[in-house]
């Protein structure tokens, strides 16, 4: 297979079969970016290469390695080539799936069971409509046999890891690497955890040490996206409340009396003034200033929860700000402020959607083609159900109801199997997105597959910084060794240098917050 050479950091094309199914239809490019292995390394003898997906779907692997490469290195061991490939149909894969373009976002956002904020249905039937656009646009320009759409589904890209380990056999470094070059060796986060199962249910005896870290489930995945999500989302905003009240105000600009509790309820009586589904049906001036700001800060408080010990210290001045300008009656400013730090919350801030929905919708086998908002309703009152800013997880499910694009092949399942190494997962007891949940039931699909439990919040092991996890981690891609017994990493330092005696858990209980964490 042409392409696969090493070239330092540089990306090099993987050329594979475009549809595995039919391979006569042409070709399609893989592009990877290598960052190499140190030489003489102290960790020990050159393992080989360990692929890597960042999650998404649409995220890059290529800037994942150019960025994180060496830092993924660091944790797991230098003695490692870590390759990043861009999936199907997007970055600098060729097909391109470029076909959002030109679209016009030029939207209004004026657009339960919890007693929160909630945005209107506006948000909701824009997200659908710019879908439907989307997915008329792309279906033209991108959904004929030899074009990207068809081909994008996560089955796909599965079958691209074989081929790229194959290829990476016929090398001299596949020749002298340790560890067995047929095996394929991957670290996948997030949606990359949806690739590794993937992978693992379809090519059980490929598989190399693999972690995954930060677990979707495939189940849930397939069925709608939304469930089994956000069971700890409020989890990680309480914990802000009980990390300030530790901090104190000279660490925490947000901090307030004297418990934890006392915080929150500071933050809840901003919170529930940006109500625009009242201010909607009393027709209240504002009511267009209220929705766009409750939705800012809806998907600025979900970014922060997912970096929450680099970020904590980001939402006390967002909150002190927004309390202010809640006080002087003019919420636009704020708004507009925030905006320009986390991005345009509505459908304009939306870059190659495509990406997403032609994976997404695909393997969910278009179930969703041509629903209607109605048809939702209970997926997302059940998003509403496990966290006060859950609705904002909707978009791509929304988007998936223009998506029309068959992919060639899918994998629906079963998920599992008798694996030649044994797979590690890794996951937070306070992960916003992807549950620990999903790990504790899908570890027992694999043989002798073990879970590994780090006390932490935030997405991925990366967020919580817990070295207790890297060092086991290490041990796993350096000697296959599973943590086995010692399976528990307790909590390490947290946001603003505190750390919290007992369990995350335990912290949340004291404090009184319980009841936001469901």
């Amino acid at each position: 297979m042409p392409g696969m050479r090493s070239k330092g950091s540089l990306v090099v094309p993987s050329k594979v079969p475009l549809d595995y199914q039919n391979p006569t239809l042409g070709r399609a490019s893989v592009p990877l970016l290598k960052v190499p292995a140190q030489a003489n390394s102290s960790d020990g003898a050159y393992q080989g290469m360990l692929l890597l997906n960042p999650g998404g779907p649409g995220g890059s692997g290529v800037s994942e390695a150019l960025n994180n490469g060496s830092l993924i290195q660091a944790i797991l061991g230098t003695n490692w080539d870590i390759i990043g490939f861009d999936p199907r149909g997007m970055w600098l894969s060729q097909p391109l799936a470029n076909c959002s373009t030109g679209i016009s976002t030029n939207q209004s956002i004026a657009l339960s069971s919890r007693s929160v904020p909630r945005v209107t249905d506006e948000f909701y039937n824009s997200q659908i409509q710019y879908g439907k656009e989307v997915g008329a646009q792309c279906e033209q320009l991108t959904g004929g046999d030899q074009d990207a759409g068809p081909h994008m589904s996560t089955a796909v890209n599965a079958r691209d890891m074989v081929s790229i380990a194959d290829a990476f056999a016929e090398t001299a470094d596949g020749a002298r690497a340790s560890k067995p070059s047929h095996l394929v060796n991957y670290y996948g986060r997030s949606y990359g955890t949806f690739i590794g199962q993937t992978f693992a249910s379809m090519f059980p005896e490929r598989v190399g040490n693999v972690a995954l870290d930060g677990v979707v489930g495939p189940e849930s995945y397939l069925t709608n996206y939304t469930t089994s999500t956000f069971f700890h989302t409020d989890g990680v905003i309480a914990a802000f409340f009980v990390y300030c009240h530790e901090a104190g105000l000279s660490q925490c600009s947000y901090y307030t009396g004297s418990t934890a509790m006392d915080i929150y309820e500071r933050f809840n009586a901003s919170f529930i003034q940006l109500d625009p589904r009242k201010a909607e049906i009393e027709n209240w001036s504002n009511a267009t200033d209220l929705e766009a700001a409750l939705l800012m800060l809806k998907v600025t408080m979900l970014a922060i929860v997912d970096e929450p010990l680099s970020e904590f210290s980001s939402l006390s001045q967002i909150l002190l700000d927004l309390e202010s300008a809640i006080l002087a009656q003019d919420i636009s400013p704020w708004t507009e402020q925030v905006e320009a730090i986390y991005g345009d919350p509505t459908t304009a801030g939306d870059q190659a959607p495509e990406w997403t929905s032609g994976v997404l919708c695909a393997d969910q086998n278009n179930k969703f083609y041509n629903k209607t908002l109605q048809d939702l309703r209970l997926q997302l009152n059940q998003l509403e159900d496990q966290s006060i800013i859950g609705e904002v997880w909707s978009k791509p499910l929304l988007e998936c109801l223009g998506w029309s694009i068959k992919a060639k092949e899918i994998f629906s399942g079963p998920f599992g199997g008798d694996t030649a190494t044994p797979i590690l997962f890794v996951s937070n007891t306070y992960d916003p997105v992807t549950p620990i949940e999903n790990s504790i039931s899908s570890v027992p699909n694999y043989k002798n597959a073990q879970l590994l439990t780090i006390d932490g919040m935030g997405h991925t092991a990366s967020a919580p910084v817990n070295y207790c996890g890297f060092a086991k981690m290490k041990a796993y891609f350096q000697t296959s060794q599973l943590p086995g017994n010692d399976s528990f990493c307790p909590l390490e330092a947290g946001p603003f240098g505190i750390v919290l005696n007992g369990t995350l858990k335990e912290n949340i209980q004291q404090a009184g917050l319980s009841d936001l964490v469901q």
